[in-house]
């Protein structure tokens, strides 16, 4: 939950959250700043819509130096450095991206959106990237067996809710990061969610009491796995050097992650670190009422004396419930607009931009997008009501002329239904509710009596804002 893959978005989050800073402002009106959050966008490098510079800072990945590229969109990361209380950008002296999981994919669950990586249940959700070569980008473009690395966020069961899914190099070492717990001294063991971590022989570094202990935060490397009793070898076990509290002495600092523990809206853990709020903490994306266990937040404010985030501000996530893919029909690059299937989608500063066309650009925003382009959106309607989309994720994809939509039905006259203003024509499609082994078959007339009130996936082709569907699917599950 503490991936250091989103050092870089963190940095640009801080920048963007008006300077959140570690140490308080500086005589040349700069200030430090320490932050943990996911890589929107590079040029230099952008988190959440701010962006910071990273010529003069050391980046690592899994403990490797590494250069720009080799970091990625949708990773974790921690990032120190300082930022410019009048440009607000920020420039950064470190950056360091920690994979949740790396090592091979022990199942893949395609109906319940979920794998398995070194004894992890990953969650994939609509905010989960896929690397290159990952085709199609999605579970089904994986095979029990793949070397994979797992950037995100863990939950309060442990599940790591991936914000990214890259394959790994052959010559990467597993590694695993989360809570230790079920500790042997005896046999040298401990347990990090299904998997055991024998490290008889490994380095250990960084340990006050010269050990792992119970509930502390490890990051552990190796390059042995038995598959079958779910055990890693361990050549070496460290703490997980990725909270922003530690490097903040007392200052303002962002966290980005899941809620892990939630007593009350004043109460409660997000990636395991204590959060309060007041009276003057400000919303973004809801209120207080939405706070809940598992729920997405980045939290920006200041430290108190016993080191409890004071939440100044609390960015709530929305589940990316909407899905557009097709050909882009107008772009807007003023007013942060595109339109898609007659639907205008807007961008902000929170957009995870992505291109995985045959271009492949690294920089890419939305200056690079033209009429003309596939691209494939994941957001949520925003003003709810309005037919607009607020895109989270804007990935530019190979052309195609399959369509796809996703989103919630609106009855009009059978075959056709809505989907967030785009007539469906399902005179030929055939029906089906939930995915992988959970899914059956419906006739038209279970269709369309089941899917009232449900999230609708459909794909097909275009012609002109009409959806002529071949495959329509009821997605009961709106979290993924």
């Amino acid at each position: 939950m503490k991936s250091i893959s989103v050092t870089l978005a963190a940095l640009l989050v801080l920048a963007a959250c008006g300077g959140i800073g570690s140490s308080g402002s500086t005589m040349n009106g700069s200030q430090s700043v320490a932050t943990l959050g996911t890589i929107t966008a590079f040029g230099s490098v952008y988190v959440n819509g701010v962006r910071y510079d990273v010529s003069g800072a050391s980046l690592k990945k899994n403990g490797l130096m590494v250069t720009q590229s080799g970091l990625a969109v949708g990773e974790v990361a921690l990032v120190h450095g300082q930022q410019n209380l009048q440009s607000m950008l920020g420039e950064a002296s470190s950056v360091d991206v920690e994979d949740q999981a790396v090592g091979p994919v022990g199942s893949i669950d395609v109906g319940a959106s979920q794998l398995t990586v070194l004894g992890q249940t990953v969650d994939v959700t609509a905010s989960t990237s896929f690397g290159e070569g990952i085709t199609p980008a999605d579970l089904t473009g994986l095979a029990t067996g793949d070397a994979v690395e797992v950037s995100g966020f863990a939950g309060a069961g442990g599940n790591i809710a991936a914000t990214r899914i890259a394959r790994a190099e052959a010559s990467e070492h597993l590694q695993v990061l989360g809570a230790v717990a079920g500790l042997d001294m005896s046999a040298h063991t401990f347990m990090i969610n299904a998997l055991t971590v024998d490290y008889s022989a490994a380095m250990l570094s960084g340990f006050t009491a010269g050990q792992p202990a119970d509930g502390d935060l490890v990051v552990v490397r190796g390059t042995m796995f038995d598959a079958t009793a779910v055990k890693l070898m361990a050549d070496s076990v460290q703490p997980a050097d990725n909270d922003p509290r530690e490097a903040a002495e007392g200052g303002h600092v962002e966290q980005e992650g899941l809620i892990t523990r939630f007593a009350s809206a004043m109460d409660f853990d997000v990636a395991g670190a204590k959060v309060t709020t007041t009276m003057d903490t400000r919303y973004e994306g809801g209120t207080a009422a939405d706070l809940a266990l598992n729920v997405q937040v980045e939290v920006r404010g200041m430290l108190d004396a016993s080191g409890v985030l004071v939440a100044d501000e609390i960015e709530i996530h929305h589940i990316a419930a909407i899905e557009l893919e097709s050909t882009v029909t107008a772009v807007d690059a003023m007013n942060n607009t595109l339109t898609v299937l007659g639907v205008t989608i807007n961008v902000d500063s929170n957009t995870r931009y992505e291109d995985q066309s045959s271009a492949q650009v690294q920089l890419f925003t939305l200056a690079n997008v033209s009429v003309g382009d596939n691209v494939e959106i994941r957001g949520y309607e925003n003003p709810a009501g309005s037919g607009q989309v607020l895109a989270g994720k804007l990935e530019r994809i190979p052309p195609s002329t399959k369509v796809e939509v996703r989103g919630s039905f609106m009855a009009t006259m059978p075959p056709q239904f809505m989907i967030l203003g785009i007539t469906i024509d399902a005179s030929n499609a055939d029906f089906g509710d939930g995915e992988g082994e959970d899914e059956h078959m419906l006739t038209a007339t279970d269709f369309y009596t089941q899917a009232v009130g449900q999230i609708v996936e459909v794909e097909g082709t275009a012609s002109g804002t009409t959806v002529l569907a071949t495959r329509v699917r009821i997605d009961q599950d709106e979290d993924r």
